[in-house]
């Protein structure tokens, strides 16, 4: 997961009088003005690089939708508010069973606090709320959530460090970030990964020697590993950490302080 700065993603057309006006109608009304957050849609998906804010993932064959972080069903002030929408796909937003493992993820309308919080009954009440869910656009938050170099999302935090582990670990499965076909890709992504980083390595060493033909190879190498991490690759944040496993090389070192 990366930080998506919401801040920067510009609004539709005449959004906060359609946003206000929608929320004159009251709670029993939200979904017949269901057009307010959808209409969004292309805005959020153009700050992510078209990518979901939760996995990373770019599904061409689905056109995703608008999350709303805070269910609009319990926060109703927060339906049409356009800090609570996020773009997600279909795997991270809804409940799906995953065929092959069995287990069902997908956010849904969770919204979990830790215990002995109480929940907000207004928006001025939001930040007193501690939520357990990581928000992709929360600066910190991101950091919960960690990958194992076979593909699977793993909490960042273990040991003495219980509530930001459950943050971890109730996140992955509320957004179904170990899905299996999240973890294939992942694990094709770094078998390809790996391979760039051995073809660089050897290149740099050929063009130590005196191969300047090398060059050209290490240069290629170089730049499919800068645009593995980039902001708009898919899976960026897990492609950065198969490289951080290999900070001991110099070359990947200067690779990751050159990104």
């Amino acid at each position: 997961m990366r930080f998506i700065d919401i801040a920067f993603a510009g609004k539709p057309e005449s959004f906060d009088e359609r946003a206000a006006a929608a929320l004159e109608g009251g709670p029993d009304k939200i979904d017949d003005h269901s057009s307010v957050w959808r209409d969004c849609k292309e805005h959020l998906k153009a700050t992510s690089y078209e990518k979901c804010f939760y996995c990373e993932s770019k599904d061409i064959r689905s056109d995703g939708a608008v999350d709303h972080f805070r269910p609009k069903s319990v926060y109703p002030w927060s339906a049409f508010s356009f800090s609570n929408f996020r773009f997600a796909c279909t795997f991270c937003n809804s409940l799906r069973k995953d065929k092959e493992t069995g287990k069902t993820g997908g956010k849904g309308n969770q919204f979990p606090l830790f215990e002995g919080c109480q929940r907000a009954t207004c928006e001025g009440e939001e930040c007193h709320e501690r939520p357990i869910l990581v928000d992709p656009c929360k600066a910190g938050d991101p950091l919960e959530i960690d990958f194992a170099s076979d593909g699977r999302a793993v909490p960042a935090y273990v040991g003495e460090a219980v509530e930001r582990n459950e943050r971890g670990r109730t996140s992955i499965g509320a957004y179904h970030l170990n899905h299996s076909a999240f973890v294939e890709e992942r694990k094709r992504h770094a078998v390809v990964l790996e391979e760039k980083i051995v073809a660089a390595s050897r290149a740099q060493e050929s063009y130590a020697e005196g191969d300047y033909a090398a060059k050209a190879r290490l240069d290629d190498a170089i730049l499919d590993l800068h645009r593995a991490i980039q902001p708009q690759a898919t899976y960026s944040a897990f492609a950065k950490r198969i490289l951080n496993c290999h900070r001991d090389n110099s070359l990947i070192e200067a690779v990751l302080a050159t990104a």
